[in-house]
């Protein structure tokens, strides 16, 4: 499309940096699964362990979570350890009480993913515009890096007071984000609606004082960029 920069030319900030550092853990997490599986197995087959502890395999994915826990990839560890305990609760619990257990592990973690997963964002500096289920406001200063603007099932609220070096990610999940621009800045949206909306405001009116560049991406939700 005439007039858009290429992908290419777009600045690769601390997110571009923590993405790649998680693909890393990711794979990392992936080939500790892998190894504890085959030493698991292999301690079966030698005897070491008994043909019982066939259905305990799970354990390895709990240990790789935890692994996770312990770098500070709370998500992903999350998701792993309630995939582990889940198949625990699937190969060694009895039928009669299959689900009561069943419900009872996947309630303790959801509870405990909710506390833990709100302490975390209320405590990391950089997921200040994060909504979890809840509302943010956030400043930013002149010169200073801009922040993801992300709202799951909530609301979360920006304002910009004055032109940003780095794109400008807004993210509405069943939620809806709202950027607050200076009247005077020029606003470059890249915009994505997945049964969503997208709004973005009209040029300003006289001088410019630099450019504000936003990614805005909406799933079931509202994306709202305004003037101040």
């Amino acid at each position: 499309m005439t007039g858009d920069r290429p992908m290419t030319d777009l600045p690769i900030g601390r997110s571009g940096a923590e993405a790649l550092d998680a693909a890393g853990d990711g794979l990392s997490a992936l080939g500790a699964i892998l190894v504890l599986a085959g030493l698991w197995r292999a301690l079966i087959v030698t005897a070491v362990l008994p043909a019982q502890a066939g259905t305990w395999w799970p354990l390895v994915i709990v240990l790789a979570g935890l692994w996770l826990a312990s770098r500070g990839r709370r998500g992903p560890a999350t998701t792993l350890v309630a995939i582990g305990v889940g198949l625990l609760v699937v190969l060694n619990v009895p039928g009669e009480f299959f689900w009561p257990s069943l419900l009872i592990v996947f309630g303790a973690l959801a509870i405990l993913g909710a506390v833990s997963g709100r302490r975390f964002v209320d405590d990391f500096p950089g997921a200040a515009g994060v909504a979890l289920f809840s509302d943010r406001d956030v400043h930013v200063a002149p010169g200073d890096p801009a922040q993801p603007l992300v709202a799951v099932f909530g609301e979360a609220a920006a304002h910009l007071h004055g032109p940003s070096q780095d794109f400008v990610s807004c993210l509405a999940v069943f939620g809806s984000t709202t950027l607050t621009v200076p009247r005077d800045v020029v606003v470059e949206v890249r915009p994505t609606a997945v049964f969503g909306d997208v709004r973005s405001p009209a040029p300003p009116e006289g001088p410019t004082n630099g450019t504000v560049q936003v990614r805005a991406t909406s799933v079931f939700g509202d994306v709202r960029i305004q003037r101040a």
